[in-house]
């Protein structure tokens, strides 16, 4: 149900760290490399999700999760969240021909594992120049290195990391200093593991608030994105009705003029001319204040006939 494969320079039987790639689906795809970024082993398995985390186990201990799409399979945070890691999503999902580039001459088999091992790649790609700091320190043993890049990859500080290289008296000398007198008949392993379970924990918060960071910004952006659609549906609106507005009053101006003459108009246009010679009179009676009996000239004579 699974296949295996490694290169010249790996061994399956070793327990080493590992960045894990995988393809989750009917069929398993899973890629480990090494922190230097070599080649471990390719597989491929239909068996679900605990096989899967079975043939990784059996490879030693994932520093790090690896998918190829965005957003990220919800097998792949399960199986994160099973080896306590965090998980590498690459920003966009990698490409075909991306994909095609990247595991070139890696000897996989299928594209459930050319997907895992392009996302292995690419997750050691992300990480490389903090992985060769540590590969630079001198006065470490290799395994030391191994162990400090190991605890990095799953987001524990690089301080925590080398107090957790620490010798075990020189450790459980610190502990005893620091814990209460409650704890202090707590043995250096158990001390250990309280260490290292803070700091996986420590780790996998931090792991959540990036997540939730990322998830808060697009939220934003979809926010933006919204209020700029709406402002710009309000300003189209708005547009709409003023052109309508205009158009009505266009179409009213123009029914008015082609509007065919009743005749009660006709009436009014001939009468018209009569109603011009009338105005004098109609003067008369505006001076007079609306008495036409009253003859302005026989007004004016009896005026001047009082004066003599």
């Amino acid at each position: 149900m699974a296949r295996e494969a490694t290169d010249s320079g790996g061994c399956l039987s070793d327990k080493r760290y590992s960045i894990v790639g995988i393809d989750p689906g009917a069929t398993f795809g899973i890629a480990l490399l090494g922190l230097d970024g070599r080649k471990i082993a390719l597989r491929s398995t239909s068996g679900g999700f605990s096989d899967a985390a079975r043939i990784i186990e059996q490879q030693g201990t994932p520093s790090l999760v690896a998918c190829d799409t965005n957003p990220a399979p919800e097998a792949a945070l399960r199986l994160a969240s099973y080896f306590s890691c965090r998980l590498f999503v690459p920003r966009q999902s990698v490409r075909e021909d991306e994909k095609r580039q990247v595991s070139a001459g890696a000897g996989t088999q299928n594209a459930h594992e050319r997907d895992a091992y392009t996302a292995a790649v690419l997750a050691w790609r992300a990480s490389q120049n903090k992985l060769r700091q540590i590969d630079a320190l001198e006065g470490l043993a290799h395994a030391e290195k191994e162990k400090v890049k190991h605890l990095l990859l799953r987001g524990v500080r690089v301080q925590d990391a080398f107090m957790m290289l620490r010798e075990p008296e020189k450790e459980d000398a610190a502990m005893k200093a620091k814990v209460p007198s409650t704890m202090k008949a707590a043995s250096p392993e158990e001390l250990r593991q309280r260490l290292e379970s803070l700091a996986r924990e420590n780790a996998n918060l931090r792991l959540a608030l990036e997540r939730l960071e990322e998830e808060k910004a697009a939220l934003l952006h979809r926010m933006r994105l919204m209020e700029n659609g709406v402002r710009e549906s309000v300003m189209r609106d708005s547009e709409f009705r003023k052109l309508r507005f205009q158009l009505q009053q266009a179409m009213n101006r123009l029914t008015w003029r082609k509007r065919p003459k009743t005749a009660h108009a006709e009436r009014q246009q001939h009468a018209a001319p009569q109603k011009k010679r009338e105005e004098p009179t109609r003067g008369k009676i505006e001076i007079n204040n609306g008495e036409p009996e009253i003859d302005l000239e026989r007004l004016v004579a009896d005026y001047r006939k009082g004066r003599k």
